[in-house]
């Protein structure tokens, strides 16, 4: 740390409040780095710290005098307005009819409104401590499962555990329910985190803090997905639904999800809580929301789900009024769909409407095509067909398995692509990692969505302007240099359009003289283009496989 002597600022992270703490020697209050000077700055800086003190002091004192002074001005202000108050009060009563007793009839006093519950009704579970995540990630935490017999709504209830290791007193932690309201008769889950560091707990003290009703509250339906899946990959959960506003006379806002996963026995082993996107939900709209479920069942399987909304809707004020459903929960009894790790899918893959997937048997992995990469090992290329006459597929992706005989060589990802056009091809490549050679692939697709000709890709002009056969050689291990054919391609992308392409990617494919692949390779580094320009690229492409006779390409486009 340095010390800024004009302005007196720690030089790290820029605060002036700085205290002597030895010798010569400074420490930050707000980040702590620590400063040694020499004697004639030491003295300097105490001058300069007194200074401070003293501007300080006056300042404060200052300060006081003007919030006292403000203070007598708004009680003289108060006092002046219960005067007339009760002049007006005095004037109105007396033009007011009599009772029977013949006193004037007083005007009701508003009530004010005592939300407290008593916090018996809200029943805790018996706690236990479980691990949460799996692997080196997973943490420990105090699952307990709190239920609702107050009879009335609750807003956000709250739980405090006092942990112990016999008699010593570790720590206290507050933790709120993952609902926004609780429902009469719900039950929700929660995690609380235990003490940190090596301290053994050995029992917890449990309390209710105060609970309370909504402040404002309407009754309205339950909220309920148009369409909703829970999928599972390895170790992750989670759950996609879609949410439409059925509503007519109502913006929904506020909205949130809370997801809980159970075993065969009922007992939960999981829950998570997400947001729908956007803040708000207009009649008629829709929208999509995703939780992703935190397991601490270990790797017991998942034999039941449920899910609840929370929601409010937009008062003509501009307030919120939490809406009291009942029989909110929805329960599905079963596993969750699998799917290989390594698809990526996202929520709007997952949600599609039958009508808006793509036909899977519409794609074709060509058969596996035999080369060798630049060291001469064993390597395979193939391509992805698109055989629709009228369909994009939408973010194709897949997972390949290779096989030497009946033997698992390990899988290849087949991704890249936003949309894969009627006829067009996509080159993969394939390398064994074990196996001398792949007699057989298996293909899992991920699901997919589909788009209509001419789709949304902003078309592009890709020509290729001239080749050149090389050649090439690499050295290994100092001791061995292979030699290896490749080919310098050059060609121009242009922009016909009239909107701006700022991200272009094109693949480059050689071809033998029967029209197979016979190596390919992306060009990722493409400027953006303008309406009616062009950018020239130039890559440099292995031949893996015989010599080459034509090569083409397949673009990728977006704004």
């Amino acid at each position: 740390m340095t010390i800024n002597l004009q302005t007196l600022k720690c030089a790290e992270c820029g605060s002036s409040v700085l205290t002597r703490t030895g010798l010569n020697q400074y420490e930050c209050a707000h980040c702590g780095s620590v400063a040694v000077v020499e004697d004639d700055v030491s003295a300097r800086l105490d001058r300069v710290l007194e200074q401070v003190k003293d501007a300080a002091a006056d300042r404060l004192a200052k300060e006081q005098a003007a919030r006292g002074a403000q203070q007598i001005r708004m009680m003289g202000l108060a006092f002046g307005a219960v005067v007339v108050l009760g002049a007006v009060v005095f004037a109105v009563s007396a033009f007011l009819p009599k009772s029977r007793s013949g006193a004037a009839i007083a005007p009701m006093a508003a009530a004010k409104v005592d939300r407290t519950i008593p916090v018996d009704g809200l029943k805790l579970g018996e706690a236990r401590q479980v691990l949460v995540g799996s692997g080196s990630s997973a943490r420990p935490r105090l699952f307990v499962l709190a239920r609702n017999e107050t009879g009335q709504a609750l807003e956000t209830p709250r739980v405090e555990a006092q942990f112990y290791d016999g008699e010593t007193r570790l720590g206290t932690r507050t933790e709120s329910l993952p609902v926004a309201l609780l429902m009469p008769g719900e039950s929700a889950p929660l995690l609380i985190d235990l003490p940190g560091g090596d301290q053994a707990v050995t029992r917890q003290d449990l309390t209710v803090s105060r609970l309370s009703a909504p402040h404002r509250a309407v009754e309205g339906p339950a909220l309920r997905f148009a369409r909703v899946r829970l999928v599972q990959q390895k170790d992750e959960v989670r759950l996609v639904g879609r949410l439409v506003n059925t509503r007519t006379d109502a913006t929904l806002t506020g909205l949130q999800v809370l997801a809980t996963a159970y075993d065969d026995g009922g007992v939960p082993i999981g829950f998570g809580r997400g947001y729908v996107q956007g803040s708000e939900l207009r009649p008629g709209e829709r929208s999509a929301v995703e939780v992703r479920i935190e397991r601490f069942g270990g790797s017991t399987p998942i034999a039941a789900w449920d899910y609840r909304i929370d929601q409010h809707v937009s008062a003509a004020d501009g307030s919120r009024n939490a809406v009291l459903a009942a029989d909110r929960v929805v329960r599905t009894v079963g596993a969750p769909e699998a799917f290989n790790p390594e698809l990526r899918m996202s929520t709007e893959d997952l949600l599609a409407e039958d009508a808006e997937r793509f036909n899977l048997a519409q794609l074709e992995l060509l058969p596996l095509i035999p080369g060798v990469n630049t060291i001469r090992q064993r390597t395979y290329m193939t391509e992805l067909v698109n055989r629709s006459k009228d369909l994009i597929a939408v973010t194709p992706a897949a997972v390949i398995s290779r096989f030497d005989g009946n033997t698992l060589d390990g899988t290849t990802r087949l991704d890249g692509m936003a949309y894969l056009y009627p006829g067009e091809r996509m080159p993969v490549q394939v390398d064994p990692r074990r196996a001398d050679r792949i007699t057989q692939t298996r293909v899992e697709w991920k699901p997919m969505r589909a788009a209509a000709l001419p789709g949304p890709r902003i078309p592009l002009e890709v020509r290729v302007t001239g080749t050149e056969a090389q050649m090439g050689s690499v050295l290994v291990n100092f001791s061995q240099r292979f030699s290896y054919k490749a080919v310098l391609v050059k060609g121009e992308v242009k922009n016909p359009g009239a909107a701006i392409v700022r991200k272009a990617r094109v693949w480059v494919s050689l071809r033998d003289k029967t029209g197979r692949l016979t190596g390919f390779k992306p060009v990722d580094n493409l400027p953006a283009i303008g309406p009616g320009e062009s950018v020239p690229f130039e890559v440099r492409v292995e031949q893996q496989g015989d010599d080459f006779a034509t090569v083409s390409t397949v673009y990728q486009s977006n704004e």
